[in-house]
């Protein structure tokens, strides 16, 4: 049970890349399901809340080896403890406050599986999903969260690889700094840049909404607010989507490719809050 459960964190809070899709989805009938009279008898015996239980706390202990949280609640929904123990449950969720998960810093993440069935079998030390797995999932992200995610190596990566753009095409300008800042409804990206025969790095300040657009995070209404650079729009749009801090902090799916769709997203009090649809496809 415990192996067959630990899933939940591996494919909830890793860091990696996803696929943008429509994520529709279709719940499927149960099947390959214990017995009803079986079912009933652990319900009123209390065998499945032990077993759910003990799911619950074998989950909440291989999140905390991947990652940090201030406060970490688990609920698994299961039909039976036979079923759950053999990759059948009827529905998972996962909260997490002040969460670090692989270097990717949240105020919260909640994470809820969307159908009724859910099924995936072990096969050796991989998982193979027997059906696709919808799940919601909603975040907060404050300047904070994304800050310190920008200091995450993968996105120092992302950098470098601008750089190498503007080392050819940027009449030499390099990034040396990056920061984010969220006030009033609007979302800032603070860059330091060298510049060839400057001697000080220069600032600049870009200034942006934030809004949905095929089921991804996009800026809208982009400007330079300062700087001594001057650069056309068009600059100032590539390298703000580019660099996108936002895509990057709701990257949470690793091993699998995931078909994922952003709903919504909104700023309020200084906070993004963001919310959408993953699914994890069958194998």
């Amino acid at each position: 049970m415990k192996k067959t459960l630990l899933f939940l964190c591996i494919v909830f809070l890793s860091s990696g890349s996803m696929a943008f899709a429509s994520c529709d989805y279709e719940c499927k009938t149960p099947y390959d399901m214990n017995s009803k009279f079986r079912t009933v008898l652990g319900a009123v015996s209390g065998v499945n809340s032990v077993t759910e239980f003990a799911a619950e706390k074998a989950v909440k202990k291989a999140i905390l080896k991947i990652g940090t949280a201030e406060k970490l609640e688990v609920k698994i929904d299961s039909y039976s403890s036979k079923d759950l123990k053999n990759g059948i449950f009827k529905s998972a969720e996962i909260s997490a406050e002040n969460a670090q998960i692989k270097g990717i810093y949240l105020s919260t993440i909640n994470l809820k599986t969307l159908c009724d069935f859910n099924y995936l079998k072990q096969s050796g030390k991989e998982y193979v999903f027997v059906e696709d797995l919808p799940m919601s999932y909603n975040i907060k992200l404050t300047a904070h969260d994304i800050n310190k995610t920008m200091e995450n190596e993968k996105y120092q990566r992302v950098i470098k690889d601008l750089n190498k753009l503007g080392a050819n095409y940027g009449y030499g300008m390099k990034i040396v700094s990056t920061k984010a800042s969220i006030k009033n409804g609007k979302f800032y990206y603070i860059l330091n840049l060298e510049i060839p025969f400057v001697r000080k790095p220069q600032k600049l300040v870009l200034e942006a909404n934030v809004s949905v657009k095929d089921g991804k995070i996009v800026y809208t209404n982009t400007r330079m607010v300062s700087g001594f650079v001057k650069l056309d729009i068009k600059k100032v749009d590539f390298i703000l989507n580019y660099l996108n801090p936002l895509d990057f902090s709701v990257n949470l799916i690793d091993d699998k490719e995931a078909n994922v769709k952003v709903k919504n997203v909104k700023i309020s009090n200084d906070t993004i809050f963001t919310d959408g649809v993953v699914i994890i496809p069958k194998d």
